[in-house]
C-alpha cells in the first residue's frame, strides 16, 4: 500500500471508528431512554414504515454514490448531475408516499400510520440534499468531517426526541429523532464541505455512471426490499407489539454485528477500488479484514446470546423481556451477517455490479422463501428463516469473492474456522460455569472474555499478532501494513 494511500486509510479508519462508535453510543443512549418512555407498539408503528423509507432512499441514491466512488476521477459535472437527479427523484417519491399513506394505514389497520408516513417521508427530501456531500467526503477519505457532522446532528436530534417523549408526544418523538437528524445533517454538511452544484446536467455523465450504478441499484433495491419485508410480515400477520419487540431486538443486534464491519467497509471500499487491478494486495486486505471482524464479532454474538434476557431487562425494563428470544435468534444470524459486506464490496470494487445483481436475485429469492415458510411456524420460525438466509448470503458472497478477487474460499474458511471454533469452545465453557455458579450476567461476560483471550493466546492465533499491530499503528498513527 502506498504511503499516501496507507496514511489516508489509517486516518480514515480512525475517524470512521470515532463516527461509528460515537453514533452507536448516542443511538444506544437515546434508545435506552425512549424505550422506558414509550411502549413496544409505538416502536412497532415506526418499524412498519421502515420499508417504504428505505426502499425510496435506495431509489434516490440510484447506485450513483457507489459509482462515483468506484470512478477514479469524477468531475464537477458528474457530481452536479447526480445532485439534481437525487433531488428530482426524492420529490417524486415523496409525492407517491404522500398519496399512498392512507392505503398503508388501511393495510396495517392502524389509522395513525397515515400522518406518520406523510411526515416521516420528508426524510427523503432532506437526505437527498446531503448525499453528494457525504459521497465526496468518503471519496477523499475525509471522514473526520463526516464524523463531526453525524455526531452533532444526532446529539441535537436525540435531545429533541427525548424531550418530546418526556412531554407525552409518544410515537411522534421517534419521528422527531429521524427527521431532525436528517435535516440537521444536511445543513451541517453543506456548511463544512463548501461544495456547491454547478448549473449543469449531463446526460453523458448519467449514462456512464448508470452503467455501473444501475446494476448496483437493482441489486441493492432487491436487497433492501427483502431485508425489510419481514417488518411488513410481522406488522401485518402478528401485531404492532411484536413488530416493536422485533424492531428493538434488531437495533441491538445491528449495533453488535454491523459496527466493526461497517467501519472497515466505509474505509476500505474506496481503498479496494484504488487497488482493483492488484489482486495480491486486494486479497491480503480481505484476509486481514475477515480475521479482524471474525475475532471480534464471533465472540460478541456468542456472549450476547448467553446474557440476552438479563441484559434486555436491565436496559429497557420488564416490559421488554419478551424481546430476549428475538434477540438471541438474530445474534445467531449476526455470525454470518458480519462478513457479508466485506466480500460484496470487494467484488463491487472490481466493477462486477452486473454479476452482483444477477446473484442478488437468487439470494433474495431464497430469503423470500425462508420468510414465507418460516412465518407458518410463528414469529420464531420467521426469525430462524432469516438466519438461514443470512448464512446463504454469506456463502454466495464468499464464493463470488473467491472467483473474482483471488481470495479463495479455502483461504476464507482457513481464516474463519479457527476463530469460530474458539468461540464455540468458549461459549460452551462459559455456559457450564454460568449454570454451576449462578452468577450475575456481568460476571458471565467477564468469564467469557477471560476464557476467550486465554485460549487465543494459548493457540497463538495469527489474528492476535494482527490485532496488536493494528493497535500499535493506531496509537502511532501510522499506516497499516498488509503482508
Amino acid at each position: 500500500m502506498s504511503d499516501s494511500l496507507g496514511h489516508k486509510a489509517m486516518k480514515g479508519t480512525v475517524w470512521a471508528t470515532v463516527d461509528r462508535i460515537g453514533n452507536m453510543c448516542l443511538q444506544f443512549g437515546v434508545n435506552l431512554v425512549l424505550a422506558r418512555l414509550l411502549l413496544p407498539r409505538e416502536f412497532g408503528a415506526i418499524g412498519m414504515l421502515e420499508i417504504f423509507i428505505v426502499v425510496s432512499q435506495v431509489l434516490i441514491d440510484g447506485g450513483f454514490a457507489a459509482a462515483l466512488i468506484q470512478k477514479k476521477n469524477p468531475t464537477q459535472t458528474d457530481y452536479s448531475t447526480i445532485f439534481y437527479w437525487n433531488i428530482f427523484i426524492a420529490v417524486i417519491l415523496y409525492g407517491a408516499i404522500f398519496l399512498c399513506a392512507p392505503f398503508v394505514a388501511e393495510f396495517f389497520n392502524l389509522p395513525l400510520l397515515r400522518n406518520l408516513l406523510r411526515v416521516i417521508g420528508l426524510i427523503l427530501i432532506t437526505n437527498a440534499f446531503s448525499l453528494i456531500q457525504t459521497n465526496r467526503l468518503r471519496k477523499k477519505l475525509e471522514l473526520n468531517k463526516l464524523a463531526c457532522a453525524n455526531l452533532c446532528a444526532y446529539t441535537i436530534s436525540g435531545i429533541l426526541a427525548v424531550a418530546t417523549a418526556y412531554f407525552g408526544f409518544g410515537v411522534w418523538s421517534l419521528v422527531v429523532l429521524q427527521l431532525g437528524y436528517s435535516t440537521l445533517l444536511a445543513v451541517i454538511l453543506w456548511v463544512i464541505t463548501g461544495w456547491m452544484p454547478s448549473a449543469v446536467f449531463s446526460r453523458e455523465s448519467m449514462r456512464e455512471l448508470f452503467g455501473f450504478g444501475g446494476y448496483l441499484l437493482a441489486a441493492t433495491l432487491l436487497q433492501e426490499i427483502c431485508k425489510n419485508l419481514q417488518g411488513v410480515i410481522i406488522g401485518k400477520r402478528f401485531s404492532a407489539t411484536a413488530m416493536g419487540l422485533y424492531s428493538q431486538a434488531s437495533k441491538l443486534d445491528r449495533i453488535a454485528s454491523y459496527t466493526l464491519p461497517n467501519i472497515l467497509v466505509q474505509v476500505m471500499y474506496p481503498v479496494y477500488a484504488s487497488v482493483q487491478d492488484d489482486d495480491e494486495r486486494l486479497v491480503n486486505m480481505l484476509g486481514l479484514n475477515t480475521r479482524l471482524i471474525s475475532s471480534v464479532i464471533f465472540p460478541l454474538m456468542a456472549v450476547l446470546i448467553l446474557v440476552a434476557h438479563p441484559l434486555i431487562v436491565c436496559l429497557w425494563g420488564d416490559a421488554w423481556s419478551a424481546c430476549a428470544p428475538y434477540f438471541q435468534i438474530l445474534c445467531v444470524g449476526g455470525l454470518f451477517i458480519c462478513l457479508q459486506n466485506t466480500n460484496f464490496f470487494a467484488v463491487a470494487a472490481k466493477g462486477k455490479s452486473r454479476l452482483l445483481f444477477y446473484w442478488s436475485i437468487y439470494k433474495w429469492s431464497f430469503l423470500l422463501l425462508c420468510l414465507f415458510v418460516g412465518m407458518n411456524f410463528g414469529i420464531y420460525g420467521l426469525l430462524w428463516g432469516m438466519t438461514l438466509s443470512n448464512f446463504n448470503i454469506f456463502m454466495v458472497n464468499a464464493l463470488l469473492a473467491s472467483r473474482h478477487t483471488g481470495y479463495k474460499f479455502s483461504m476464507q474458511i482457513g481464516d474463519i474456522l479457527p476463530l469460530l471454533s474458539l468461540t464455540i469452545v468458549t461459549f460452551l465453557s462459559t455456559y457450564i460455569l454460568e449454570n454451576l455458579l449462578s452468577c450475575h450476567f456481568v460476571v458471565t461476560v467477564l468469564i467469557f472474555v477471560a476464557i476467550y483471550i486465554a485460549l487465543a493466546y494459548s493457540f497463538n492465533l495469527k489474528v492476535v499478532g494482527e490485532i496488536k499491530m493494528v493497535i500499535m499503528r493506531f496509537l502511532k498513527k501510522q499506516e497499516i501494513t498488509v503482508s
